[in-house]
């Protein structure tokens, strides 16, 4: 298991090699990229000089969100799919491990059940292309009121719902997204945890709450640092996952309103500090890295990648 940085959900911006550079100057050994801004790299250039980048910096391409629509009309969903083979394309040769896919947790287009295969029918479409790159789909769900408000059926917004829709897809391709907030949050237990083997989990994401929420309640400012209350046991996640097998990317994911006034580096310290935390309190290995460890290593990447247009 590896730290890995997503820089957008924690409110941290920058061009891509300044968010390369903040990872490896913190220890992180992974990041979730930008697959639109890539592939629109590599259309007004080349393949080989978008992503050299990310190739020189040996940085593991943990994932990415997948720009599709799953609650689209047909019409509007096989337009997308049919541009989503170059992207999956471009994801496969930086080496990305998965890419995510959220499932609805509500539509106004059908009943639950008649949903659930229309749903399942995409994922499984979805899934081919990830497949012939060597690329999983990382599916999640939420629990936010935000992704289910003003809609007429609820689908996918629990662990019940969200492992019974994981077991009825055929894609060999498709895997899991754990994250600790909405596993709690959305009533799953260890139990459940424990029968998904290590290869089928694409990311494993953590947070913390001031105090549980229901579902009913539930929203994403609510997601703190992993640790800040210990509300979640993250340690328990990063343990369980670890010995079914589990080697990919571990990723703080708290809400981007838990850093405000911070400046970058203080946030991804602050991230840092937490994943380390966990998986050194989950027996794991880890390896805490501050900017004044690595000033020549820093001082060269810099060089390396202020290049970029």
């Amino acid at each position: 298991m590896y730290k890995n940085l997503n820089a957008t959900v924690l409110g941290v911006s920058g061009r891509q090699s300044e968010l390369i550079e903040l990872a490896m100057t913190y220890g992180f050994r992974g990041l979730d990229i930008d697959i639109v801004d890539l592939v629109k790299r590599t259309q007004r250039s080349e393949f080989d000089k978008a992503s050299r980048y990310l190739l020189s910096s040996k940085m593991f391409v943990s994932g990415f969100d997948v720009p599709i629509d799953l609650d689209a009309d047909d019409a509007s969903f096989e337009k997308t799919l049919a541009t989503l083979p170059t992207t999956i394309e471009i994801a496969g040769k930086v080496g990305a491990r998965a890419g995510f896919v959220r499932l609805p947790a509500a539509t106004d287009r059908l009943p639950f059940h008649e949903y659930f295969d229309v749903m399942r029918k995409r994922i499984d479409k979805i899934g081919a292309i990830f497949e012939k790159n060597n690329v999983m789909v990382g599916l999640y769900f939420s629990t936010a009121q935000e992704n289910r408000e003003n809609r007429q059926f609820k689908f996918v917004q629990d662990v019940e719902s969200f492992l019974a829709f994981f077991k009825a897809c055929t894609s060999p391709s498709v895997g899991i997204v754990v994250d600790s907030f909405n596993w709690v949050v959305g009533g799953g237990t260890f139990e459940q945890l424990e029968s998904i083997p290590g290869n089928k989990i694409a990311a494993l994401r953590l947070a913390d709450a001031e105090s549980l929420p229901s579902i009913n309640d539930a929203s994403v400012k609510m997601r703190q640092t992993a640790g800040t209350t210990g509300v979640i046991d993250n340690v328990r996640f990063a343990s369980t996952v670890s010995k079914a097998g589990y080697q990919g990317p571990i990723t703080s994911f708290a809400h981007a309103s838990n850093f405000g006034g911070m400046t970058r580096d203080s946030i991804v310290a602050k991230s840092q500090d937490a994943l380390d935390h966990v998986l050194a309190s989950a027996g794991l290995p880890t390896f805490t890295r501050r900017p004044e460890m690595i000033v020549e290593s820093a001082s060269s990447v810099s060089e390396d990648i202020g290049l970029e247009a």
